[in-house]
């Protein structure tokens, strides 16, 4: 062997070792020495090729391929390399391209065929990439990733029935296979069968104890069964060992605001906020727990800084219109309202808060063609029941909100916050006897909780008599003025029911906004221990507790000829 070929042998297997210790400066400046000398090498291509794929420069690995295919033509190896490069810059189209002059070479090769339906699941092609799948389990049945992403492929067409059967075949496969348990733990909870998904989450964090991404899950899953106490304890076990870790601390905000804990749940978004400040779900956490503790000003500040990092977010926009609605900015949360209407008229969310916005205005035969229509579009949907109790709440509407809360829990009867609203409704209906017989219920699931403890003790006071006489006797005179509203309502309700154009929001788009809302005013939420008091002047914050005196009246909102009722959005758009 001449000397030069000897030394450059020796040159490469360092190069490769340097490599597989990730010391990718130095690999990289042995392979270009390489090919300096000798610039069609194979190896060497290939070598300083992979050295950018590992080191995150694909872009530059792009050359060096397409150098090897031009040298050999039928290199399959080096058409997939340079198919899975243009994959991760999000190329497909050169991708596909790449590897089908792949299969010209081999139409057998398994490994193509998986690349190729990988590439068409993130191009959404969702039956080309179930066949290229199919095809690879055909010729390699325990190829256990494949059936991953066969699972994730039906998961998101919500064919949940096919997503477990692929998940399930690939841990007869790898029965410890942790992304395995993890997504099957997902499509179980998306289908209700909470015992299942419980199993699973377990499952994953044996075969990876400390997952973060099980724990999170887990977290969430034992939240919906209102185990709070369990869910806080493997939060707070994870957060032991990862303090700086954002989502947990946002799943810990979560668990707090599940036992009404607002303050500590503010803490702990506020924390998580601390190492990303733009984290989404803990600004809208953040939020939650400040509209849940009255900080309305403060809810509507962090809203608006969420509407800022995400502004094209139907989401985020649907949150700001209840956060709005809660603050009596009517006209505010109308235009946004709005907006997502245009978007998609047959969004349940959206149809929600519509209904929402009419029970804000007193309109609630809108409010019940809101309601019949979501039905329509989705009979299991329920969420509208519970919000539209919180409405009739804060209008002081307490009857129609006690049936809207019963309505609601119905199908959850198991959900602590629910149960915690339905009690409260019934302190301001001064009905003590019912809302100590909730509040004991939950003091019974979390003994230690002090909001429960407090609120059993506060009312068993008041069901024996210790009340002032005035707070009996204004109960009295609220559930009195309640039952006028209510006949008025249930007089509306029994006419014709309502047909689209009824409940649709025509509002006018030069209307003036609310007048009073700082929402051009706040500051950046910056100060973990900032009040809005230190934020906003006082005559805006006090004009957040009172009614919104410019909230979208329809009558207001367009002129005297478009004011008749059947002359609206419905009508000009069938």
């Amino acid at each position: 062997m001449p000397e030069n070929k000897m030394q450059n042998k020796i040159i490469y297997d360092r190069a490769k070792a340097a490599a597989l210790s990730r010391d990718y400066a130095l690999a990289s400046r042995l392979y270009k020495g390489l090919l300096s000398s000798e610039p069609e090498n194979i190896e060497f291509l290939l070598g300083l090729g992979d050295v950018y794929e590992r080191s995150g420069q694909d872009a530059n690995a792009i050359p060096l391929y397409r150098e090897v295919v031009r040298l050999q033509p039928t290199n399959v190896d080096a058409f997939n390399k340079l198919a899975g490069v243009y994959r991760r810059l999000k190329r497909y189209d050169d991708s596909i391209s790449m590897l089908e002059q792949a299969l010209i070479t081999d139409e057998s090769n398994v490994q193509v065929y998986y690349n190729l339906g990988f590439t068409y699941k993130l191009m959404g092609k969702y039956e080309d990439a179930v066949q290229c799948f199919t095809r690879v389990i055909d010729e390699n049945p325990s190829d256990v990733l494949t059936y991953n992403h066969l699972g994730s492929i039906y998961d998101a067409q919500q064919d949940y029935t096919k997503a477990i059967a692929a998940y399930q075949r690939g841990l007869k496969v790898d029965p410890n296979h942790p992304i395995l348990h993890l997504n099957l733990a997902h499509a179980y909870e998306s289908t209700g069968q909470i015992e299942f998904a419980e199993k699973e989450y377990e499952a994953a964090l044996r075969s990876k104890p400390g997952w973060l991404d099980a724990i999170d899950g887990y977290a969430g899953l034992l939240l919906k069964k209102d185990d709070a106490k369990n869910a806080g304890a493997l939060v707070q076990q994870a957060i032991r060992l990862n303090p700086q870790n954002v989502k947990l601390h946002t799943s810990m905000g979560d668990v707090y605001a599940g036992q009404q804990l607002f303050d500590a749940a503010e803490d702990e978004y506020r924390e998580a906020l601390k190492y990303d400040e733009n984290y989404a779900a803990a600004l809208s956490g953040l939020a939650n727990a400040y509209e849940s503790s009255g900080k309305k000003a403060d809810a509507l500040r962090t809203m608006q800084r969420l509407e800022k990092i995400q502004p094209e977010s139907e989401h985020v926009q649907q949150e700001y219109s209840a956060h709005l609605l809660s603050a009596n900015k009517l006209n505010a949360a109308s235009k946004k309202i709005k907006q997502l209407w245009d978007r998609n008229s047959e969004d349940v969310r959206t149809l929600n808060l519509l209904a929402q916005y009419y029970i804000c205005k007193g309109e609630d035969k809108k409010a019940q063609g809101c309601f019949k229509k979501i039905e329509v579009i989705d009979p299991t949907y329920t969420v509208h029941l519970r919000d539209a109790g919180d409405r009739y709440h804060q209008k002081g509407r307490y009857k129609k909100a006690e049936s809207m809360y019963l309505k609601y829990l119905e199908s959850n009867v198991n959900e602590s916050s629910s149960l915690m609203k339905l009690a409260r409704n019934y302190e301001k209906l001064g009905l003590f006897d019912k809302a100590l017989a909730y509040y004991q219920m939950l003091y019974a699931r979390d003994e230690l909780n002090p909001v429960y403890s407090a609120a059993v003790n506060r009312v068993s006071a008041l069901c024996k008599g210790s009340a002032l006489p005035q707070d009996e006797k204004a109960s009295e005179e609220v559930e009195a003025e309640d039952e006028i509203i209510e006949e008025a309502a249930e007089s509306e309700e029994s006419e014709e029911t309502l047909a689209d154009e009824d409940i649709a929001p025509d509002f006018d788009e030069e209307a003036e906004d609310d007048a009073e809302l700082p929402e051009d005013t706040f500051a950046e939420l910056a100060d973990d221990n900032t009040d809005a008091e230190e934020v906003l002047d006082s005559d805006a914050l006090d004009s957040l507790d009172e009614e919104d005196p410019k909230g979208v009246d329809l009558d207001d909102l367009i002129s005297d000829d478009d004011s008749d009722e059947d002359d609206d959005f419905f009508k000009d758009n069938p």
